[in-house]
């Protein structure tokens, strides 16, 4: 058994030593961030100014936008050790900006609400993190963080369910349940949080946390794709020495794998911003069936982290990689030929196939992703994720603004043929993996030798 198989194990076998209490509200924000909000918040837009298409992508852009405010609530919680100011107080800005949000029905007052919605999703996920490695031992944070990713998808799911549920109610309604659920983690918080007084270190910068951090066990374990979701997103900050180093690493194979990892957050992002209303007025699906569909999906797609990690050391994480690519290719193919031959039989059955094909390559593109980013890098590990962040977190919020300009000037046929051009730019990328060079900088060998 490999050194990461066995850690994986070992923390599903002894959850309870693991598990924290607070988690649960963490679990709240999952459902919220990850699973009311992507399905309930477009649609209303669309609801309220049906005429304006382009106005998902901005608003939704402007939420992906504010979760890159990470590093200052990073900040402000390690400096200050401001732990539940912090993790409650983004709960309010996202609970506030929630209940908000149905009464304006204007473009400017969104784009505001959903910058903030957004901010406070990062302020409490950054703050998790620290909740983490703050309060234990660096042995244990691997299998902790583990276990809150889990609790993080599983609050999606249910999250989804409940998106479904609610968009038969009223958009408003769910919008506002939502906001409750929030009320409650933040209840949780000031009950269960650890006292500032307890924490067993300091770190003083959260990208030190990485020293002892194993991310490639970390990235078997549940990690929420759509906005609001995954901890690694929040976990290694972009910073100045991060960026410095980029014009090295570009010719190198590692910036290869950097930029096609950008093409392929730069191609989706747009799909998983409309998607629930790409679904209905392309196909007919309706949102309570679209959200069953994702929750299916994602709960099915749990098992496939850790195969993913197995047939990655079995066949390479390049491999598996380039498979994960093609396996979203195919689902998008699925979701484009109903709209070039109309009228075939079922297309909403196919569209529906497709869909869930795009949510079950996630796990394999995000366990391939992170451990191709500590294969290839020749800096530290710890700048390195933070890399891996950036061409994620631009990569999104570029490809959110791309396709509301997009959807505005062709309409919503230009979603999947978007993901696929994005997905084959990142595949193309990848063929010139073998002619990059090797790093000759001494300062990164100097990191990598470091991490």
């Amino acid at each position: 058994m490999s050194r990461i198989d066995k850690i994986f194990w070992d923390t599903l076998r002894g959850p309870r030593q693991w598990i924290s209490s607070w988690f649960a509200a963490y679990a709240l924000v999952g459902a919220v961030s990850s699973g009311l909000i992507p399905i309930l918040l477009p649609l209303m837009m669309v609801e309220l100014l049906p005429h304006e298409l382009a106005a998902v992508g901005y608003v939704m852009g402007a939420f992906n936008l504010g979760a890159l405010t990470s590093p200052l609530w990073g900040n402000l919680a390690d400096e200050k050790k401001a732990y539940r100011l912090v993790f409650c107080g983004g709960l309010l800005l996202e609970l506030a900006a929630l209940i908000l949000f149905p009464l304006a029905a204007n473009l400017g007052a969104w784009l505001g609400l959903a910058l903030l919605m957004g901010a406070g999703s990062a302020a409490v996920s950054t703050c998790a993190t620290l909740l983490i490695v703050d309060f234990y031992p660096h042995e244990q944070w691997t299998s902790r963080i583990g276990w809150l990713q889990t609790f993080n998808g599983g609050g999606q799911v249910i999250g989804l369910l409940l998106a479904g549920a609610f968009a038969a109610i009223g958009y408003r309604f769910g919008l506002w349940m939502g906001a409750g659920l929030l009320a409650a983690a933040v209840v949780a918080g000031l009950i269960l949080l650890p006292r500032a007084s307890k924490a067993e270190s300091s770190l003083g910068e959260l990208n030190r946390a990485g020293l002892a951090l194993d991310f490639e066990a970390l990235s078997r374990f549940a990690r929420v794709e759509l906005i609001g979701g995954g901890l690694l997103k929040h976990f290694h900050l972009l910073n100045i020495a991060g960026l410095k180093n980029i014009p090295k690493l570009l010719p190198t194979r590692f910036g290869r794998f950097l930029m096609s990892w950008f093409f392929v957050f730069l191609g989706v992002a747009g799909f998983f911003a409309y998607f629930p209303i790409f679904l209905k007025q392309s196909f007919g699906v309706l949102p309570a069936t679209t959200s069953l569909t994702y929750a299916l999906a994602a709960g099915i797609g749990i098992a496939l982290y850790n195969l993913s990690g197995v047939w990655a050391q079995k066949l390479g994480a390049q491999k598996i990689y380039f498979y994960g690519r093609i396996l979203r290719f195919t689902g998008f193919i699925l979701l484009l030929v109903p709209l070039l031959i109309r009228h075939i039989p079922g297309d909403n059955i196919l569209a529906l196939v497709g869909f869930a094909v795009v949510v079950l390559a996630w796990p394999v593109l995000s366990v391939t992703g992170t451990e191709l980013t500590s294969e290839l890098s020749p800096i530290s590990q710890g700048a390195a994720q933070g890399l891996n962040n950036a061409a994620n977190g631009v990569g999104t919020v570029a490809g959110t603004y791309l396709a509301g300009w997009l959807v505005h000037m062709v309409g919503y046929d230009c979603i999947p043929i978007m993901a696929l051009v994005g997905l084959a730019l990142s595949i193309v990328t990848d063929t010139s993996f073998h002619r990059t060079k090797p790093i000759t900088d001494s300062s990164l060998a100097q990191q990598a030798a470091a991490s």
